[in-house]
């Protein structure tokens, strides 16, 4: 019976080893259906013109919460025109048309982008719970360090009247011991809490950086004049989707970008 749980235990280790094994994700291209496209630093480009605007947009690529476009607007029009981000749309098939409403009919729901002004209130919102928390541990790491100190001299006078009473046992941990290690233990873990929190403001600033520097934001474009930045469109699941379509408002009327899904599946074991 021993024999067999030496050759036993092994395997159950090496089943729990394979059943955990982690598959690479599949690597996204989205490709335009337009014929014709012009590059910029590895992006391809697809262009429209329609009531005096012209629109171009290029996949810019994915991230683990969004699908990224590169997009620029240009206002040709006498009028001012509000570019509002978060009203680009993303549809995950082509639409068809319907002849009776006299429009596109998509089969499934629509994925507004996201709106950089709302994200970035988000994120000062989070900066500031963050700030609070900060302050408070370091409020409690002070309340600690200065109740520590009575408490451990007391203990250090009890343990010094026991030792003059020779009672206890020299194995025994003593009080003083006890209280300077639960103040160590106690502080560690506010120091730990400090290090997370300040690791989340980094997060936070960062992601504020790309919403600021990156993002298309809501402008508004005079005559004659441009917009250029990135789109973020909550990523779908796309194992599941083959084309999509951008569709990029303008006053009276849309335009519209038609991409093919491309997935690469890499394998694990595949040479570097």
């Amino acid at each position: 019976m021993k024999k067999l749980n030496h050759f036993l235990f092994p395997s159950i280790i090496l089943l729990i080893f394979l059943s955990s094994c982690a598959t690479p994700s599949p690597v996204v291209r989205l490709v335009p259906k337009e014929n014709q496209t012009t590059w910029e630093q590895g992006k391809q480009f697809v262009s429209y013109q329609k009531n005096d605007f012209t629109i171009h947009c290029a996949y810019h690529g994915i991230d683990s919460k969004y699908l990224i476009f590169d997009v620029e607007v240009i206002n040709n029009s006498p009028e001012d025109f509000l570019l509002a981000p978060e009203q680009f749309i993303m549809y995950t098939d082509s639409g068809k048309w319907d002849a009776i409403s006299n429009q596109l009919v998509y089969s499934t729901f629509p994925i507004k982008a996201a709106d950089p002004e709302h994200e970035l209130l988000k994120l000062e919102m989070q900066e500031s719970v963050t700030i609070a928390k900060m302050k408070n541990n370091q409020t409690a790491a002070a309340v600690v360090a200065i109740a520590a100190i009575p408490v451990i001299a007391a203990a250090a006078i009890s343990d010094a009247n026991d030792s003059k009473n020779d009672e206890g046992d020299e194995d025994d941990v003593s009080r003083t011991e006890v209280a300077a290690t639960t103040t160590v233990v106690t502080l560690d873990a506010i120091n730990d809490g400090q290090a997370n929190h300040l690791y989340n403001m980094g997060t936070i600033s960062d992601n504020q950086n790309v919403w600021q520097q990156y993002a298309l934001r809501k402008t508004t474009l005079g005559s004659g004049e441009s917009l250029r930045g990135l789109i973020y469109f909550p990523k779908p699941n796309l194992e599941l989707y083959k084309d999509l379509r951008i569709e990029a408002p303008i006053p009276n009327n849309n335009i519209y970008f038609n991409y093919s899904v491309i997935l690469y599946y890499p394998s694990i074991n595949q040479p570097q």
